[in-house]
C-alpha cells in the first residue's frame, strides 16, 4: 500500500498531508518559518513510498523541508509544471514557468469537474485560472490577496491602521471602503474571468472551484455557483504522485 506525503509550500503556510489507502490519514499546516517543528510528528509516520512537494516560497523554507524529509530514504519529487500531465494541457508559453501550486490545483480541478472550470485560489496571492472544456489550461491572472492589499495601503499611504469593517455596497466609512474595495477587486476579477470563459467556450455555464484561506470572506459575494475544496493543491499533488507511481485512477470525495 502506498504512503504518500504531499507538501504544499506556499508564501505564508506549509500545508502537508499523509495519504494512504485512498484516503487522507492526517493533515496539517504550519507557518513557513516553523517547518522544522514538524520533525517530532513526522518521526511517527511510516516511511513514505512517495514524497511530492510543491514549493513556491522562500529558499530557506525549501532547505528546511529538505532537512525535515531527509530522515527517510525516499527521493522527493519537487513538482515542476510541464506541457501535459494527468489529462491537463498547459497553455503557458513557457510551461515550466507556471507555479507548481497552480499546476497541481488545475490538475485536481480537472479530476473533480472534467468540464470547463474557473479555479480560484485565494491565499496570500489570489490566482484565478481557467480550464477549457477539453482540459486545457487557457491562462489565468494573479492579484494580491487580502493581507497583501492591507500591507500595501499601510506602506503606501498615510493610513496608520486599518480596522476590520463590514462589507457595504456603498461604503460610508474609510475602513468599510477599504474592506469593500478589497472584496470587490477579487470578486470583480473572478466574475470577469468567468464571463470570458463562458464566451471563449461558447457555454451557458461553467464550473467553479475555490480554495485558500480567504474563502469565508469571499463566498457570500459570488454571483455564480462555486464549490469549496479546502485542500485543492494537496489533492492535485496526490493525483500526480499516483499517476507517477502506477497511473492509478484516483476517486475521492469533496
Amino acid at each position: 500500500m502506498s504512503n504518500i506525503l504531499a507538501i504544499d509550500s506556499g508564501n505564508s503556510y506549509v500545508k502537508w498531508g499523509l495519504f494512504s489507502g485512498n484516503q487522507w490519514i492526517k493533515q496539517g499546516s504550519v507557518f513557513y518559518d516553523e517547518v522544522l517543528t514538524l520533525n517530532n510528528e513526522f518521526l511517527n509516520f511510516p516511511t513514505p513510498t512517495s514524497i511530492i512537494i510543491s514549493h513556491v516560497a522562500r529558499s530557506e523554507t525549501k532547505d528546511h523541508i529538505t532537512k525535515l524529509i531527509s530522515q527517510w530514504p525516499t527521493k522527493p519529487q519537487w513538482l515542476v509544471s510541464n506541457n501535459f500531465r494527468c489529462n491537463v494541457m498547459n497553455g503557458y508559453s513557457n510551461p515550466n514557468q507556471l507555479g507548481s501550486d497552480r499546476w497541481a490545483a488545475l490538475i485536481a480541478a480537472w479530476k473533480i469537474e472534467k468540464h470547463a472550470c474557473l479555479v480560484i485560489n485565494a491565499g496570500s496571492a489570489v490566482t484565478i485560472d481557467v480550464l477549457s472544456k477539453s482540459g486545457k489550461f487557457l491562462g489565468g491572472i494573479i492579484l494580491p490577496g487580502i493581507d497583501l492589499m492591507v500591507k500595501s495601503l499601510l506602506l503606501g499611504t498615510q493610513l496608520t491602521k486599518i480596522d476590520s469593517a463590514s462589507y457595504q455596497d456603498f461604503p460610508v466609512s474609510t475602513d468599510s471602503a477599504i474592506q469593500s474595495g478589497m472584496i470587490h477587486s477579487i470578486i470583480g476579477a473572478s466574475e470577469r474571468m468567468y464571463n470570458l470563459l463562458l464566451s471563449n467556450e461558447n457555454l451557458r455555464s461553467v464550473n467553479c472551484i475555490i480554495s485558500g484561506g480567504s474563502i469565508s470572506l469571499l463566498m457570500p459575494y459570488f454571483k455564480f455557483p462555486i464549490k469549496v475544496v479546502n485542500r485543492l493543491v494537496l489533492e492535485g499533488l496526490i493525483i500526480i504522485a499516483l499517476d507517477s507511481e502506477t497511473n492509478t485512477e484516483l476517486q475521492f470525495s469533496i
